[in-house]
């Protein structure tokens, strides 16, 4: 039987430990040979690493209505010319256990930067993303994960035109807007509405615009600055600031801003509302002289008997109009007999005394330069009394 020494003893192991060291270093070569090997399917003809996400920047935010999202990278960087594809993730969690869309096999856009639109996602959601670049069917690592989100799916109707209507006329500088409110679907904010007047339908450039907050069933505007004579457009659309959300322009209604008084809006403290009698008559003059108003026109009405009275004809009344804090307020005056144009007692107790105490006028004084406005129209004072052809003409204004 064979004896070491102690000297051999340590000298075997030492030999040994070497002899296994070589061996295992054998074996790792040859795995790495076989991994890397041209006969390891497994294997990709070149190195490669993860794409790089582009857009959306992490933590963006998407309207709903903003969709569909695009998903975009730059193509992963490698060290040889094979073809890449790439795989697509989205998941409603960090963990990609929720994955709600995945696509493989995108091709590679040779521009260096390569996209996926994905299809309609569901809002008030956060969602993550991230690719892997495929070479010779190895699937590489995954770029880093992003977040964007897609807001709620609020939707805002087209808010409906009321006035100025389409085609109608309006008469005062700053005259008012109003529509009828849209509708509204969804968790929305808070609503307001952006009026936008223009001098044509493309809306450029602006005349006046303004955003206000909405009111209940309906909105009103009221431009800041005077609105220019001839031909207009206005538009409307609903906001949600808060969700940045906007709604759909309403079409574009054109309008006439003329100098004068609309007179749907007067507050008649005398006579009847003549605003929807035709008018048949222009004035084609008009001054006060001293006491004395003078408004000639075009017109041939027929007359009347003065409260049934046939000796005392009478064919038209003098109207007067005045603006008092915002407001026309107008009222019927003198009475004009056949061919007569100018009446006197146009002082200063004329309103005073010359409209049966009426409200605002019987505390009015028009001081000297005050504008006011005057028409003529078939008798009306005390309509309907001595009623003729409910006929008027336009309005002039006059300087007291």
């Amino acid at each position: 039987m064979c004896q070491l020494h102690s000297d051999d003893s340590a000298g075997w192991w030492r030999t040994m430990k070497i002899r296994v060291f070589r061996l295992g270093l054998v074996c790792a070569l040859a795995v790495v040979g076989w991994a890397c090997g041209s006969d390891n399917p497994a294997r990709p003809s070149m190195s490669f690493v993860a794409p790089v996400g582009q857009q959306p920047t992490d933590g963006l935010s998407y309207n709903y209505n903003q969709q569909p999202v695009r998903l975009q990278v730059v193509n992963a960087v490698r060290t040889g010319s094979s073809a890449v594809t790439y795989n697509v993730e989205v998941a409603s969690d960090t963990g990609f256990s929720n994955v709600v869309f995945t696509v493989d096999g995108v091709g590679e856009d040779p521009s260096g930067v390569t996209s996926v639109n994905l299809p309609e996602l569901e809002g008030n959601r956060w969602y993550h993303w991230r690719w892997r670049a495929v070479v010779d069917g190895v699937v590489g690592s995954p770029s880093a994960t992003q977040q964007f989100f897609v807001r709620p799916n609020i939707i805002l109707g087209i808010p409906s035109i009321q006035r100025p209507a389409p085609g109608g006329t309006v008469y005062g500088v700053r005259p008012t807007f109003v529509v009828g409110n849209a509708s509204v679907e969804g968790p929305a904010g808070a609503i307001s509405y952006e009026f936008q007047v223009a001098a044509s339908d493309s809306f450029s450039p602006l005349v006046a615009s303004q955003t206000v907050s909405a009111g209940p069933g309906e909105t009103t505007w009221i431009p800041s600055v005077d609105l220019p004579e001839g031909s207009l457009f206005w538009r409307v659309r609903a906001r949600d600031v808060a969700n940045a959300v906007d709604g759909p322009f309403s079409a574009a209604a054109a309008f006439e801003r003329r100098f004068g008084i609309d007179l749907d809006n007067v507050v008649y403290a005398l006579g009847p509302n003549i605003s929807k009698w035709p008018q048949t008559a222009t004035i084609t003059e008009a001054y006060k002289a001293g006491d004395t108003l003078c408004t000639f026109y075009d017109q041939s009405w027929p007359h009347a008997a003065f409260l049934g009275d046939p000796s005392v004809a009478v064919v038209a009344n003098q109207w007067v109009f005045v603006e008092i804090d915002g407001v026309w307020y107008g009222g019927a005056g003198h009475w004009m007999r056949p061919g007569q144009y100018c009446k006197t007692e146009y002082d200063d107790h004329f309103f005073v005394d010359g409209f049966a105490g009426r409200a605002p006028f019987n505390s009015l004084v028009l001081r000297s330069g005050q504008v006011f406005g005057v028409a003529v129209s078939t008798p009306a004072r005390f309509y309907p009394a001595d009623k003729t052809l409910d006929e008027r003409s336009d309005v002039q204004f006059v300087v007291w």
